[in-house]
This record gives C-alpha cells, sequence and structure tokens, in this order.
C-alpha cells in the first residue's frame, strides 16, 4: 500500500507542552497532525477525520487513555495507536498492549528519533496489514469464486451426467424396441452391432449375430459386393434390396439404407445401416400387380394382359408362318340372370364360366375375361395350314359351347346359359399384319354377327364383317344425336277387324335422316337396345304415343287402342310404373286407350317382378299384350298367371300358313289357347286375302298387315280414323 503523501496524526494528550512537541517534530516530516486535549474530545475527532495513526497518553480525565484506545480498536482495527505515557508501571503497559496499543514510549521522550521510528514501524505494519487483508480477501473472493465455479461446474457435470444417463436409457429403450433393425460392420463382414429387433423380422436373436460375418444373413456374394463397392465409392446407399436368410433358409425381402463411417482414433472404418422387412410392401406391390394383369373376380388375365399376350403371339405366329385364332365368347341373356336373381348370382356364375374355360386348355392357350360376361379364349400355334388352324378353332368353340351348355348349380338356382362365339384367325393377311387390338376388334365383330344370327352359335370374322360394324358403330353415333335433332317420328298401323274397321294401332318409330334419309328399324332398333339408348328413345316414343292420344281425343277422333312396344330393358327399370304413371299425368291421355305390349322373352325374365309390374300397369287401366307371340319360350303356366288382354300372332307363322302346315297349326293353336284363356288375338303380318280368310275361318277376330295399311305417319293415320276404315 503506497504512502499517502500527508498522513494524518492525531495526538491525544491533556499536557499542552507535549502536544505542542510532538506537532512541531512531526510536521517537519510532513505529517498532518490533530490535538485533542482530553480522551473525550479525542475519540470526536477521531469519528470524524479518521486519523492514519493515533499518539495517546493513558492518564487523561474523561475519558482515559485505555477506555480512548478499546473504542477506537472496536471501530477501527487496522489504525495504528501509540501509547506516550509518563507511568512507567509495567501493567500499564500491558493493559494498554492488551486493550489494542501497537507501541508503548515513557515520556518525556529524550530522543524524538524514537517516537519517529515507532510511527514508521507502526504505519508499516498497517500498510501490510490492510494489504494482507485485501490479499486475504482476494484469495478468498477467488477461492470462493473458483468453489462456486467448481460447484456449478459440478452441478453441471452431475446434469450432463444424468442427461446422458436418461438419453442413455432413452436411447437404449429405443434401441431395443427399434421396429427397423440396425446394424454396424466392419468392412471384413463382422457384425459388431445389431439391434435386438433382428427378432422381429426372423428368428435370429441379437446374441446369434454379434461378431459373426454377416454372410451368415446375407449369404449372396454379388448382393454384398455391390453393397460394399458402392459404399466404398459413395459413402451412402439408400433402399437397396436384397434377400436376409433365416434360420430356416426363408428368404425375407428387405430394404437396407447404409453408409460408410470413417475410423477416428485408430479405430476401424465401419458400415452403420438400418435394415427393414419389406415382405409386406412386395405383397402389396404383387396384389397391385396382379390386379393390373388380372380379373379380379375371375383370376383370370385382363384385357392388358390378353393384348400383351397377343401381341407376343402375333410376333412369334407371324417369324414361324403359323397360324393362331382369338374366340371372342358373349354369355347369352346373361343380364337377365344378373338382374332377376342378383349381382352375386351372377359374379358366381361368371366364376364357373371361367373354371369351365379352363378346362382341357393347353398350356400355350389362354382364357382371359374382358369384363362383363365376355370372355376370350387365345389359341397359340395351330399349325401352319389354315384351313387345319380353322377347323381346329371350330372344334375348340364348338366345344366350349356344349361345355357352357351344361346346367349351372348356383346357391340351389339351376342356371343355364348358352354363349355367342366370334372366331378370329391370324394371321388373315401376310401382307398387311394386325395388331392385337385388331385381332380383338374382328373377333368382336364375329361374336356379335353370331349374336345377331340368333345367339348360342359361332360365327368366323370375315371382312364385310367389319364393313358391316363400322356402319353399325356410324349409325350409333347419328342415333345418339337423333333424338335432340328431332329426327324420330311415330308411325302407326292400323288394327282392324275382317271389314277393315279400324279398332286400334301400332306405334311404330321411324328414323328419317336429313342426309341418309330413312333408316329402317330393324338396323337402329337393336343397336339403340345395345347401347342403352332405348330407354330415352323408349320413353319419348310412350310420350309422344300420349300426346297424339290426348290430341285426338280432344279432336273428337276416337281410337280404342294404341299400343305402345316396350324393350326388355325399358321394361326392367325399377321406376318404370312410375314413369308411365307420370307420363298419362303430364299429357292427360286416356290410360284405358293404351296399351303395351312385351315381348315373350320378357315376361318369363324374372316372373314375379314381371306379374307384379303387370299387375301395376293393369291398375293404371292399361291393356297389356304380348308381342311376336310364339317364338319365345312361353309356358301356358306363366299365361294363366299374367294379367294379359292380347296374344299377338308373330307375322314369321302368318307369312308362311298358305305353304307350310306346321305354321298354319301352330296359328290354330295360338287362336284356340287365346280364346280358352279369355284373350283377344291379333294377327301380324297379314299381306294376303288368303291369309285373312284363313285366319278368319279360325276365330281371329283382329288383324295388322299391308294387306289393309302400312304404317303411316301422324297426318296420314287421322285421316284414316275419319274414315274409320283402311277400306277407303
Amino acid at each position: 500500500m503506497a504512502q499517502r503523501r500527508n498522513q494524518i496524526i492525531l495526538t491525544i494528550d491533556d499536557e499542552e507542552n507535549i502536544r505542542d512537541s510532538f506537532r512541531m517534530f512531526l510536521e517537519d516530516y510532513d505529517y498532518q497532525v490533530l490535538e485533542a486535549r482530553n480522551g473525550r474530545e479525542g475519540l470526536e475527532i477521531f469519528a470524524q477525520e479518521k486519523p492514519d495513526l493515533v499518539i495517546c497518553d493513558l492518564r487523561m480525565p474523561e475519558v482515559d487513555g485505555l477506555e480512548v484506545i478499546e473504542k477506537i480498536t472496536q471501530d477501527s482495527p487496522d489504525t495504528p495507536i501509540i501509547v506516550v505515557s509518563g507511568t512507567g508501571i509495567i501493567g500499564d503497559a500491558i493493559e494498554a498492549i492488551r486493550c489494542g496499543a501497537w507501541n508503548y514510549l515513557l515520556k518525556p521522550i529524550q530522543d524524538m528519533s524514537v517516537l519517529l521510528h515507532a510511527i514508521n514501524q507502526a504505519t508499516e505494519r498497517a500498510r501490510l496489514i490492510v494489504e494482507n487483508r485485501a490479499y486475504q480477501e482476494h484469495l478468498e473472493e477467488e477461492v470462493t469464486k473458483r468453489t462456486l465455479a467448481l460447484q456449478k461446474a459440478i452441478k453441471d457435470l452431475n446434469k450432463s451426467h444424468l442427461k446422458l444417463k436418461v438419453s442413455e436409457q432413452k436411447y437404449r429403450v429405443i434401441f431395443d424396441n427399434l421396429q427397423d433393425v440396425y446394424l454396424e460392420m466392419h468392412f471384413d463382414g463382422k457384425v459388431i452391432e445389431i439391434s435386438p429387433s433382428i427378432s422381429h423380422i426372423s428368428q435370429y436373436y441379437r446374441e446369434d449375430i454379434i461378431n459373426s460375418s454377416i454372410e451368415r444373413i446375407f449369404p449372396s456374394l454379388q448382393d454384398r459386393d455391390h453393397l460394399f463397392n458402392q459404399l466404398r465409392t459413395e459413402g451412402k446407399i439408400y433402399d437397396y434390396e436384397l434377400n436376409l436368410q433365416d434360420k430356416d433358409k426363408t428368404q425375407i425381402p428387405c430394404s437396407l439404407n447404409a453408409s460408410y463411417q470413417k475410423g477416428k482414433d485408430q479405430t476401424e472404418d465401419k458400415i452403420c445401416a438400418t435394415l427393414r422387412d419389406v415382405t409386406d410392401r412386395k405383397q402389396a406391390e404383387a396384389r397391385i400387380k396382379h390386379l393390373a394383369f388380372y380379373d379380379s373376380l375371375t383370376g383370370l388375365p385382363n384385357r392388358r394382359l390378353l393384348l400383351d399376350r397377343l401381341e407376343q403371339n402375333i410376333s412369334r405366329i407371324r417369324r414361324s408362318n403359323h397360324f393362331g385364332a382369338m374366340l371372342f365368347l358373349d354369355l347369352d341373356r346373361f343380364k337377365n340372370i344378373n338382374d332377376s336373381l342378383g349381382h352375386p348370382i351372377g359374379d358366381s356364375l361368371l366364376q364357373e364360366v371361367a373354371k369351365r374355360l379352363l378346362h382341357d386348355l393347353r398350356a400355350e392357350d389362354s382364357v382371359s375375361r374382358l369384363g362383363g360376361d365376355e370372355f376370350v379364349m387365345l389359341l397359340s400355334d395351330l399349325g401352319d395350314n389354315s384351313i387345319n388352324a380353322a377347323a381346329i378353332a371350330q372344334q375348340k368353340a364348338e366345344h366350349i359351347k356344349f361345355r357352357l351348355a351344361e346346367k349351372y348349380n348356383i346357391d340351389g338356382h339351376e342356371l343355364h346359359v348358352t354363349p355367342s362365339i366370334g372366331v378370329a384367325m391370324f394371321p388373315s393377311d401376310r401382307n398387311n399384319p394386325e395388331t392385337g387390338d385388331d385381332i380383338l376388334r374382328y373377333a368382336d365383330t364375329a361374336m356379335y354377327r353370331a349374336k345377331d344370327d340368333g345367339r348360342d352359335t359361332i360365327r368366323f370374322f370375315l371382312p364385310s364383317m367389319q364393313a358391316a360394324a363400322d356402319s353399325r358403330l356410324a349409325v350409333e353415333k347419328e342415333l345418339r344425336y337423333a333424338l335432340e335433332r328431332d329426327e324420330l317420328s311415330l308411325y302407326f298401323q292400323p288394327q282392324v277387324n275382317g271389314k277393315g274397321e279400324i279398332l286400334g294401332a301400332e306405334t311404330l318409330a321411324r328414323w328419317i335422316h336429313p342426309e341418309k334419309g330413312f333408316i329402317s328399324p330393324a338396323t337402329f332398333i337393336p343397336i339403340a337396345e345395345a347401347t342403352g339408348l332405348i330407354l330415352p328413345i323408349g320413353e319419348w316414343v310412350l310420350q309422344t304415343a300420349c300426346e297424339h292420344l290426348k290430341a285426338w281425343s280432344d279432336s273428337g277422333i276416337a281410337v280404342n287402342h294404341l299400343a305402345v312396344n316396350v324393350s326388355p330393358r325399358q321394361f326392367r327399370q325399377p321406376n318404370f310404373v312410375n314413369q308411365v304413371e307420370n307420363i298419362l299425368a303430364q299429357t292427360g291421355a286416356d290410360p284405358t286407350q293404351l296399351g303395351l305390349e312385351l315381348t315373350e322373352g320378357m315376361v318369363i325374365d324374372n316372373i314375379s317382378d314381371t306379374i307384379e309390374k303387370m299387375k301395376a300397369l293393369k291398375n293404371l287401366g292399361i291393356e297389356l299384350s304380348i308381342d311376336d307371340f310364339g317364338t319365345g319360350y312361353s309356358s301356358l303356366t306363366y299365361l294363366k298367371k299374367m294379367p294379359l288382354d292380347i296374344l299377338k300372332i308373330d307375322q314369321s307363322f302368318v307369312r308362311d300358313i298358305e305353304t307350310d302346315v306346321n305354321d298354319a297349326a301352330i296359328v290354330d293353336t295360338i287362336i284356340s289357347m287365346a280364346t280358352h284363356l279369355d284373350l283377344k288375338v291379333i294377327a301380324e303380318g297379314v299381306e294376303t286375302k288368303f291369309e285373312l280368310e284363313f285366319l278368319e275361318e279360325k276365330g281371329c277376330p283382329l288383324y295388322q298387315g299391308y294387306f289393309f295399311s302400312k304404317p303411316v305417319p301422324n297426318e296420314q293415320f287421322i285421316k284414316l280414323l275419319k274414315a274409320g276404315t283402311t277400306f277407303c
């Protein structure tokens, strides 16, 4: 501690001359001297000035020196106190030192240098005490700081240790419960770590694999080499697929992600990897692939796989100059079964059909389901002779036709179906190679020809068929716009008695194309049935016919019966009866003047639903008739159950009654049966006087045909109605 330039010394003595002598001496040594005459005054000055040193007498009035020493020592223990006293009693000196005096001198002081030496010694001691205390305080402060720092470090270390312990526990739990497998190994293939989850995907346990070679679970050298090489060159590998071999040699498909870890501090390089069992993913991919190429109901190849196989067959046959064949099958009247018995029965039937098609199938041939009730059989390599190849295809088609016609027992239902089969040979022209789509289209066209020719038959594709199919497609496109363009109209063919008196009429749809002119109903009605266009067309016909009935009635023109043909598709609609009822309400037509003509095939499909609808229509006042009677499968039992009013004898029987005794007998039987059932009879297609006279003789009261009138438009029919007869 540096000495102040003018240190302050307080002298406390009741003798003035002593004080003066001290002051004069000390001021010569640059000390600032304060004087007190007694102990009380000395304590007051000390409290105010805080001197650096005190010189004090012992024997003083009011407050003696010992008391002064005690109080100063209590307030400022580091302030030096020198006692200068005239008493030479040793006990006083000891007591003064005990109370806190630093030195004791006797007065009078003969040599003032003794005092100066005592002062210097005391101030130096005080300096050392202060510095030592400061140093001690500094040390204590440093120790405290370091202790606190150490305590904090220990606390932080404990926290870190705790966190590390918690983290280790957490990651151990994660490690032990990993779903994927964690794996560490050296590049020599030695496994140095593997998670317990290895037992989740295999029969191995962690202990089985640790310190063993990776070859144990990945025996494929090719897989291992590819893995190690890529890790050495790229450092990482993602979603690498390889098979893990289980204890029982089962191959488990896995996906591996791995990275190359460079060794540190003399540790070896290693591979860190995660392994995942992708069995479920592979199975899902296989299912997706199967769904992409196979029919979900029957398990047969679908259209995509069929075309792929067909293209391969075409290429192979073209190289070998051999022939192949495609058989396109459609089940006749399958929709009737589906609609009447429900889709589950229909699906079961399709599955049984698929099984029969696979029976006796050659390994090189295949069967596919295109959808609905359409199947395709692909026959490969039928030899290099086109005639023999066609004969083999014909024989196979006949065999299929026979097998599919056998009865089916589905959930207690005895069912019968027949196929219409179209056959396309390929190549049909070696100079103009066909595609798979071409062959499929040819077979489809031949199948539709088989349907048009009466179903349950086989037809081979001919180029003329494709031309007819193209024409059919063009008609279909035009027909879709016919209603919108108001190209359809109604014609009416009178129904008369033997005198030609008009008792009713049949409504017939006619299509007058603006460019192609008159298009026959025989052309567009089957197309409308096949495409579903018959539904809007049928509704339009019924609506327009009822509007005519209302208009005729309002004009005072009487017509007892106006028949409207109902298509099977139209009749099977769940809301058909409501549709009829709504049309009658909208048009205001008299339902007792309206008749609906149903076909035989329509009424025997789902007989209970048919009878229910017929009764509902009868309750509206509508007359019901069976059109083209005798061409279908009606039985007397069904006829007796149905609320019918009229039987119409098909024109195919009427046309040949003059030359065919069988047709004449059939007509006679139908008339007798109708009379027995109390039903009206109308003979269609009456064109000659002989036919009329024969029918009259057999008791048929009503007729329809060109002998009386062809179908005529509304304006001309109104004229006939007003005349009351067709003989005018």
